[in-house]
Parts: structure tokens; sequence; C-alpha cells
């Protein structure tokens, strides 16, 4: 056999394999679609997860939990680092405001997987939310109301809802 031949074989093998072959992405997307499932959100949910290498590369659903939690308690740190920026700039809303960004940073400690063994991950990550519903309603008793910080409570939940998701799927 020539050379040819053995490079057209060779080509031919290839393009089979990457064509029976799903790609990591379609993987990713498929087990984002699987453990969104239990979303409130299932399109926001897929959304925000694929929206992230990181999560679409994960090889199983411990992973994708491990990465969207990892993203939500960014994002609740972004979030609180917002809020106290958003007090220096509004004296007449300060104090509620700092709640806000102290509930935010308090919400990064709920957001893992060590309940997972006990089966109260699900309970942990919960209680971030609750952090974030006592800022709605620090800023609620306050008269506070700027949409810029409802805009970034509302992307919080977002990616707290796929967060808590992929956590709820692995416990059950």
């Amino acid at each position: 056999m020539d050379s040819r031949n053995r490079i057209v074989i060779f080509a031919a093998i290839v393009l089979y394999l990457f064509l029976h072959f799903p790609s990591q992405t379609e993987a990713g997307v498929e087990l984002a679609s699987k453990v969104c499932k239990n979303s409130q959100n299932f399109e926001s949910c897929v959304q925000t997860l694929t929206s992230y290498p990181q999560i679409v590369a994960a090889p199983d659903e411990k992973a994708i939990a491990e990465k969207a939690l990892e993203l939500a308690r960014k994002e609740s740190g972004d979030s609180s680092e917002f809020f106290a920026g958003l007090a220096q700039s509004n004296p007449s809303s300060k104090t509620a405001l700092e709640q806000c960004a102290a509930h935010f940073k308090e919400a990064v400690l709920f957001l893992n997987l060590k309940g997972l063994q006990g089966g109260t991950a699900s309970l942990d990550v919960h209680y971030a939310l609750d952090e974030v519903d006592q800022c709605q309603d620090a800023l609620s008793s306050g008269n506070v109301l700027i949409d810029s910080a409802t805009s970034v409570i509302q992307k919080w939940k977002t990616v707290y809802d796929a967060a808590a998701a992929t956590v709820s799927a692995l416990e059950h």
C-alpha cells in the first residue's frame, strides 16, 4: 500500500471518529440540561451553565456543581462589593445597602458541597438565598429603590438558581 492510500484511510478513520463521537461541548450541554431539570427556570439555567466554558467542560455532574457553586460564590462576592460601593455613594440609603453587602458576603459561606454526604447540601445552599432575601427585605424596609441594585440581585438569583439545580441533581 502506497503512502497516498494510507493517508486516505487515515483521513477516513479520523473523519468517522469526529462525526460519531459527541464533542466535549455537546456532552457539557447534555449534562447541563440534565441537571437543570431541577431548576426553577430550565432555559435560564441551561443558558447560565453553558455560558461558561469551564462548566461546559466539566466531566460529570459533581464537577458541574462545583464549578456552578464557584461561579455563584464569585457572583456573591461581586454583589457584596457592588452594594458596599453603592452605600458610599448613597448616604441616605447607606444602612440598607451596607446590610445587603454583608448578606451577600455571608451568602458565600453557604455555597458549597460540604453537606453532600449528609444529604443537606441543598438546604445549605438554600441558606444563601435566605441571605439575599434578607437583603431585599432591608432594601424594602429602607424604601431603597435603585434599579442597578435590583439588576444585581436578579443576576445573582439567576446564577444561584443554576447552582442550586446542580446541587439538587446530585442529591437526587
